[in-house]
């Protein structure tokens, strides 16, 4: 299978925006990639890099997340393995 980008989504859990004063601002309190929420640090903020126009260009987003366990490894290696 060819890879593809991620879907990330930098949202306010529970929230709607709308025309009222003070509906249209979103405080983002949710990092999740391909829908699977994560745990990202407060005090690095999430990055969007300059985006453009054209609908064939991928967005570049810079995150910092905490991570579980790191695996940097052949695919077809055995996982855990040392």
């Amino acid at each position: 299978a060819r890879p593809s980008g991620a879907v990330i989504e930098i949202i306010e859990r529970g929230a709607t925006t709308g025309d009222e004063p003070g509906r249209s601002v979103i405080v983002p309190n949710d990092v999740r990639i391909n829908g699977q929420s994560l745990l990202a640090s407060a005090d690095d903020p999430v990055i969007v890099h300059e985006m453009s126009t054209r609908g064939d260009e991928l967005v570049r987003v810079t995150l910092t997340l905490f991570a579980r366990r790191v695996s940097i490894r052949a695919e077809n290696d055995a996982e855990g393995a040392t």
